[in-house]
């Protein structure tokens, strides 16, 4: 059976949508909301649906203060009892493909997958007439040839589709393999699922892939949404950072799997930072950026690097040497 947390905050009409699209899927045990200190608590009364009152599929949850996204994924994640479980924003529109691959995942052996990874809709995409994930995420998926449904993956393939964004809610998790693996999100405001998007890569046994459209995400270009804040709490990026740059020194053969898509994700990842940031913050990052991927690229890694992708290896120098992003 299947879980769904879902953060909120400020968004009651978001929610109420998608909670009524939601009690129709199957296979589904519990919707579990996190209000994330919503200045009016959420509940069916304040979201106008009266007759989600003791409906056992839905369970409410709040927190006292707000602490952001990552907190509420983790505290919904630890109330999840069934076997699978999957994240979604309360703006989020499930698309007719997601009840077939619930139904497909559910009908494979226990532990047979430890995530599956679907495509989305990007609504900036929708708005241009062109359905689908962004450009470069569906490269990704050109590239490593998933079509015709369900499989799993070959590590070319993993080592490929590991570089689509790195969000939470594109993927059907087995609940044990995230506590087994002590994968959370990072407790911060922002880029809170980059920690769960790698260590998922990194410590799954089988991933599955589908080439379904399965959600599509909203992206709001004005307000005070994630994607839109800026300044220097950008920088607690590092936090979730750390958190892969362990994993890579305690598993050295993840930095020889992984350690070509991990840089390309470094330095993409620090350029968006960089023009999310004041003037003066930007040195700020260049010096932490220059420190971390010294602690994390060794000479090694470097010219295995070199040999793979010598156009990578020579964007990582120029920023190294001269904070060349």
């Amino acid at each position: 059976m299947l879980s769904i947390v879902i953060p909120v905050w400020n968004d009651p009409a978001g929610l109420a949508r998608l909670l009524s699209s939601l009690l129709l899927l199957p296979h589904l045990a519990r919707i579990i909301v996190v209000d994330d200190c919503s200045d009016t608590p959420v509940s069916p009364l304040t979201l106008n649906l009266p007759h989600l009152e003791g409906e056992d599929r839905v369970v409410w949850l709040r927190s006292d203060t707000q602490n952001g996204a990552g907190y509420a994924r983790n505290f919904g994640l630890a109330h999840v009892t069934t076997s699978h479980v999957m994240y979604l924003d309360s703006d989020d529109t499930i698309l007719s493909d997601l009840a077939p691959l619930i139904t497909e995942l559910l009908a494979t052996p226990a532990g047979a997958f430890d995530f599956c990874l679907f495509r989305h809709v990007e609504s900036r995409q929708r708005s241009k007439g062109q359905p689908g994930p962004l450009p470069l995420d569906q490269f990704h998926w050109n590239i490593a040839g998933i079509g015709g449904g369900l499989r799993g993956l070959t590590m070319a393939q993993v080592t490929r589709l590991c570089r689509v964004s790195a969000y939470p809610w594109n993927k059907i998790y087995r609940t044990a393999f995230l506590r087994d693996n002590a994968i959370l999100c990072t407790e911060i405001s922002v880029h809170n699922d980059v920690e769960l998007h790698w260590r998922s890569f990194f410590h799954a046994r089988r991933i599955y892939a589908s080439d379904r459209l399965c959600i599509e995400h909203f992206v709001h270009e004005t307000g005070n949404r994630l994607t839109n804040r800026r300044g220097s709490n950008r920088l607690r990026v590092f936090e979730a950072l750390e958190a892969l740059r362990q994993d890579c020194e305690k598993e050295g053969d993840l930095m020889i799997t992984f350690g070509d898509a991990l840089i390309e994700f470094y330095l993409n990842l620090f350029r968006w930072i960089e023009k999310r940031l004041d003037d003066d913050e930007r040195p700020v990052l260049w010096n932490r950026a220059t420190d971390f991927l010294l602690a994390s690229v060794n000479r090694p890694a470097f010219q295995l690097l070199a040999s793979r992708d010598p156009v990578l290896a020579g964007r990582l120098n120029d920023f190294l040497e001269r904070g060349v992003l």
